[in-house]
């Protein structure tokens, strides 16, 4: 239905509004209906900023997805009226005098944009990669459960680290841009899928409906510390592979040294079993010389001995033995 046609009371009724609820509101119907059709009219075009923004979150790399909306008119009036109640635990003083020429400078997620992520460490990540991309209007925001385990050392120093109420676990941030010549927000979270998985659970059960249920927000506490041990296994798988991958590559560097090792001792022992053959076949030559040169010294003597006796030719076997060295060696 437009909000042109929307009476005061199917606006109550639908949005779950306590007449003591309205009454406590510092916002008329007209002011309040005024600001819902001048957001309807505005909503197409805020939709192709929504695009434009989304479009460029999921090119970071660390980004699993990426979901976006333009706030729904009546979600923005019925924000509007918890806001505007001066003694309850929802209310901003800024949203006192908010009309439908200042409402878009006074609400800061008309324009809403979740970067999803695997591995809490991503926000890091997506966090350099948002800055490098927009100036944000306020310093970033991250929200932790009550309980959780310090996380402020490892942040940026413009990230400011708050405890949020209902347990939501996510970096918000709020850029600027402008819009038919408006300057317009748009709030960033970044979160991971577990958290989004119970942010939205939550979200459907929780609020409106069972806000003040004792069993309901019990359970789902415990179901958030759940999320929050998921989100603290999946880091460690993450890390466990990382450790196994270079294990993996240690082992496959160590498996090449040695086999490299292997390779350059069979060299050693072939170059030594060479030598070893080389300094054999010397030896042989070596026996044969020195069997000669005995020979030669018993030839010599039988020679001396066949001069005493006056003997003036050699024995046919003694010429045939004197071969020279060189010859041997040539073998």
């Amino acid at each position: 239905m437009s909000i042109a046609f929307l009476t005061e009371d199917e606006f109550l009724h639908q949005n779950r509004i306590s007449q003591q609820q309205w009454q406590a509101s510092q916002v008329s119907w007209p002011t309040l209906k005024a600001i819902g059709l001048r957001h309807e009219q505005r909503t197409p075009a805020l939709n192709v900023t929504a695009e434009s923004y989304a479009r460029i979150i999921q090119q970071c790399s660390h980004v699993h997805s990426v979901r976006w909306r333009v706030k729904n008119p009546q979600h923005l009036m019925e924000k509007i009226v918890r806001k505007t109640q001066p003694h309850s635990a929802t209310f901003k003083a800024k949203y006192l005098g908010i009309d439908q020429y200042n409402y878009d400078a006074i609400v800061t997620d008309l324009i809403g944009v979740r970067a999803l992520h695997l591995f809490k460490d991503d926000g890091l990540a997506i966090h350099d990669y948002l800055m490098s991309q927009w100036q944000y209007e306020e310093p970033p925001v991250y929200y932790v459960r009550s309980g959780d385990d310090e996380v402020s050392a490892a942040l940026p120093a413009d990230i400011t680290v708050k405890i949020h109420p209902a347990g939501y676990r996510s970096l918000h941030y709020v850029f600027g841009s402008e819009s038919q010549q408006q300057h317009i927000f748009t709030e960033v979270q970044v979160r991971t899928i577990f958290e989004e998985a119970w942010t939205e659970i939550d979200h459907k059960i929780r609020y409106p409906n069972f806000s003040t249920n004792a069993e309901i927000c019990s359970f789902l506490l415990i179901f958030n510390r759940l999320v929050g041990s998921a989100d603290e296994m999946g880091s460690f798988v993450k890390q466990l592979a990382v450790e196994a991958e270079q294990r993996q590559q240690a082992f496959i560097e160590s498996k090449k040294g040695i086999e490299t090792n292997v390779t350059d001792v069979e060299a050693l022992f072939q170059k030594l079993e060479q030598q070893d053959e080389k300094q054999h076949n010397s030896q042989l030559v070596i026996n044969q010389l020195r069997q000669q040169v005995m020979q030669l010294q018993a030839d010599k003597k039988a020679l001396q001995q066949s001069m005493n006796s006056n003997m003036l030719s050699l024995p046919t076997s003694v010429a045939q033995r004197c071969y020279k060295a060189s010859e041997l060696l040539d073998k």
